[in-house]
């Protein structure tokens, strides 16, 4: 077995080495360092200073951090950094062989508690800066929220007011209309539908829904009430998320396959793009064999993509396929 090096050094010094006295030190450090380790490096100085004390049997100690005292204990612990120019200094002041390589080995495990407590003080204080942040956004948030509960409403109070008057009007309440008349009423009120979808997507809360699955549950040839053709859908892998709520999307969907169903045809292909220039989902249908659709379903269609604030491009003799443009869910990644 190799001779350590203390057994060396105390050999050639003329020292003893009492090798119970070093396993106390092992056991005191080893201490220090779990109190540490689940306290705070704050805890574990203050034990190492206890065990300071209990070690060297000096009646105080003090832990310094350049000038500065970080946390001391006993009674009588001076004030002032030692003269030696440790961190740990002792009352009455040591100078013995023994007691100061004890004290070097302290003061060292001392310097890397000191060490660990300035970053947790850097550590507490980002984060108490962080939470600071944090509230001062969410006052924000909040402030910006009535406002714009406040704008919302009164936006749609005075348009309340003229729909309702028009709808009058279009029942007959302020008598006999003439063609022009209940033209110009029906342009009116879908002015103000128009108007209150603007205001609902500037400033309501305007959920969003994830299309993909509609298309596969609604358009799929499995599904009830719906033709058996032969479908192929081309959809992007993320979510297609619209500007809708699940019932107005699923709706949207049901109409839609309910006007594909007239054409009869044999197959339909849907292709789904993301056009980032317009914020929008592009879907394009094609079909293989059948007719045109039917103008009533047709025009169920268009009112309800018109609703969910999207165009549709009804197919011709010379352009066959449907072209629907959906507006997608704002801030969305691009592919």
């Amino acid at each position: 077995m190799p001779i350590p090096l203390r057994v060396h050094a105390g050999a050639w010094s003329g020292w003893g080495v009492d090798i119970a006295f070093d396993a106390g030190i092992e056991q005191a450090l080893a201490a220090v360092a779990e109190r540490a380790l689940r306290r705070g490096a704050l805890a574990g100085m203050e034990l190492l200073l206890l065990e300071t004390l209990r070690l060297t049997s000096a009646s105080g100690a003090a832990l310094f951090d350049g000038n500065t005292c970080v946390a001391r204990a006993g009674t009588h612990a001076a004030g002032f950094p030692s003269s030696t120019g440790r961190r740990l200094r002792l009352w009455p002041e040591r100078t013995g062989h023994q007691d100061s390589a004890l004290l070097e080995r302290l003061s060292a495990f001392g310097g890397a508690l000191l060490a660990a407590h300035a970053r947790e003080t850097s550590a507490q204080a980002r984060h108490a800066r962080l939470l600071s942040a944090r509230r001062t956004l969410e006052q924000e948030v909040a402030r910006w929220e009535v406002r714009r509960s406040l704008a919302a409403h009164d936006l749609r109070t005075p348009l309340m007011v003229v729909r309702g008057y028009v709808d009058m009007m279009l029942k007959g309440h302020a008598g006999p209309l003439c063609s022009t008349m209940q033209r110009y009423l029906d342009r009116m009120a879908r002015a103000t539908q128009d108007q209150r979808a603007v205001i609902d997507q500037r400033l309501g809360r305007n959920p969003t829904t994830d299309l993909s699955p509609l298309l596969h549950k609604v358009l799929s040839p499995h599904a009830k009430q719906s033709p058996r053709w032969e479908l192929t859908l081309a959809l992007p892998d993320r979510p297609m998320r619209v500007r809708a709520s699940a019932s107005q999307l699923e709706a949207w969907v049901r109409v839609l396959a309910r006007a594909l169903a007239t054409t009869r045809a044999t197959s339909v292909w849907l292709l789904a793009s993301r056009i980032d220039a317009t914020r929008c989902w592009q879907l394009e249908l094609r079909m293989q064999g059948g007719h045109a659709p039917a103008e009533r379903p047709l025009a169920v269609v268009r009112e309800h993509t018109r609703r969910l604030g999207g165009t549709l491009r009804a197919p011709t003799e010379d352009a066959r396929p449907w072209v629907i443009q959906l507006p997608a869910e704002a801030g969305a990644e691009a592919p």
